[in-house]
């Protein structure tokens, strides 16, 4: 037993490290944006259809509910109409019994032969409710009203016999009377005729009728009782499955808005960031955008490393130690001018520098700016010596609001380029300045730059222009 129980336990061992291995692979890999939304998708197909379906049939139970009540009217309807046809034909009997008047009897027969209402009744009943109690109770109703008749046409051929009315309907042809009631007299007659519906007995008859007749209506009205208690449960159930469905449709709209932020655009957004900052992506969000970030790391990798493998020489001014014109031509194409700020320097009078002190003394000063440019500027910042003693810094990462702090640095740095404790002779700079460019035309980055340089060598050097469109105009 106790290796048989092992032997149970190991598949189950082995699914649960299978889905944990599962899940440690979700976790590195992350969901798949296409199959996830495909889920999504179907999970919300198969919510709509169950919810179109449960709206369909919350339809067909409020007509299923209006139909019953319409019939249950109708057939209320049909035993109402009974009841008034029998009452209508006890008065026109009792009338003509009465008052002798042949429109009462023309008025009865008018009901049985042609208005039928009490027929019309039945038939209704026997179409709308075959088969019921209901229908039984009506047909009672109905034998016992034709039973009624019986009595009626007796005394109604009594009173034909009083008025001697040669014009005997049909239905009165064949009624015989008594040899007893014939030997009465017209005024015998004539009380026979009036006992005969106005007794005890005939009321009771009367009754019978009105007793079957409310027996009909009761057990129509539990029949459509109990279609409403049936009808109402299915309501409640089919309102119930609707609300479910809309809160979980609800919150699958709120799980795919959720699932596209957190799988799609926030790491979208993040990547946009690191690329301004010039940084590798990092790896998140859906299993394709991992992908998409792992393979841009690569190529970035890839492109850093070739910035690195540039033999020093060939990448960094041989005199000074900042990159050279190839290095510069290089990086300009590669960093965003729409977040650089772009510095075009000049040694001011280099020249006489060169001429009184001798080329030894002007490659120092040379070194000196260069120097100085390091230590004033981030190590993130680009600073190339592209000929002479011209140079170009390029601040990335910055905006429009970074124009005080580079004032401060350009007269921090001729501050340093004016001293002459270290024996060379002193110095400044000229700086022209296009800032953060949205067209990010590196041409164009230049010659701004060079029109706000030489705006400041026209007005006494030793300082620096942020370009404008003024200066074109100038």
């Amino acid at each position: 037993m106790p290796f048989l129980s092992m032997y149970i336990r190991i598949p189950f061992f082995c699914a649960g490290v299978e889905n944990m291995n599962l899940i440690k692979k979700a976790k590195q890999e992350g969901l798949s944006l296409r199959v996830t939304f495909a889920l999504m998708l179907a999970v919300s197909i198969a919510i709509t259809i169950i919810l179109l379906v449960t709206t369909y049939s919350t339809i067909q139970s409020f007509y299923a509910l209006s139909r019953a009540t319409d019939t249950y009217i109708e057939l209320e309807d049909a035993a109402s109409s009974l009841m008034s046809a029998s009452d209508y034909l006890t008065e026109e009997a009792q009338a003509y019994t009465v008052m002798m008047e042949r429109a009462h009897l023309d008025h009865y027969f008018h009901e049985t032969e042609e208005a039928r209402r009490r027929e019309t009744a039945l038939q209704i009943m026997a179409e709308k409710a075959p088969d019921s109690a209901a229908l039984k109770d009506l047909e009672a109703a109905m034998s016992e009203s034709v039973e009624l008749m019986e009595r009626e046409y007796y005394a109604m051929r009594l009173i034909l016999d009083v008025t001697e009315d040669p014009d005997i309907p049909e239905q009165l042809k064949t009624v015989e009377l008594s040899m007893h009631d014939r030997a009465l007299s017209n005024a015998g007659k004539k009380t026979a005729a009036q006992q005969l519906v106005h007794d005890a007995g005939y009321y009771e008859k009367k009754n019978e009728i009105r007793s079957s007749l409310s027996a009909c209506v009761e057990e129509l009205k539990k029949g459509t009782h109990g279609t409403e208690e049936e009808t109402a449960r299915k309501l409640r159930t089919d309102l119930r499955w609707i609300t479910v469905m809309i809160i979980m449709q609800s919150a699958g709209i709120i799980l795919m808005l959720w699932l596209t932020t957190k799988l799609g655009i926030n790491p979208l957004l993040i990547a946009v960031e690191h690329i301004k900052k010039d940084q590798s992506l990092p790896i998140i969000g859906a299993n394709e955008f991992r992908y998409l970030a792992g393979t841009y790391n690569k190529m970035y990798a890839a492109y850093k490393r070739s910035i690195e493998n540039l033999s020093y020489k060939a990448s960094h001014d041989e005199l000074t130690g900042v990159y050279n014109r190839a290095s510069y031509d290089l990086i300009k194409e590669s960093v965003d001018l729409s977040t650089t700020a772009f510095l075009l320097i000049d040694a001011d009078h280099f020249k006489a520098v060169n001429d009184s002190c001798g080329h030894a003394d002007g490659d120092a000063v040379l070194k000196k700016i260069a120097a100085v440019l390091k230590r004033s500027f981030r190590s993130d910042d680009y600073i190339c010596r592209i000929g002479g003693d011209e140079f170009v810094v390029m601040m990335v990462h910055v905006d429009k609001d970074v124009r005080p702090l580079i004032e401060q640095k350009i007269r921090q740095i001729n501050k340093e380029l004016s001293d002459t404790s270290d024996g060379l002779p002193p110095i400044t700079i000229s700086a022209g300045i296009s800032l953060c460019r949205s067209d990010e035309n590196a041409v164009e980055v230049f010659h701004e730059a060079d029109i706000a340089l030489y705006h400041v060598k026209d007005h006494g050097r030793n300082g620096c222009c942020f370009y404008d469109q003024s200066l074109s105009q100038a």
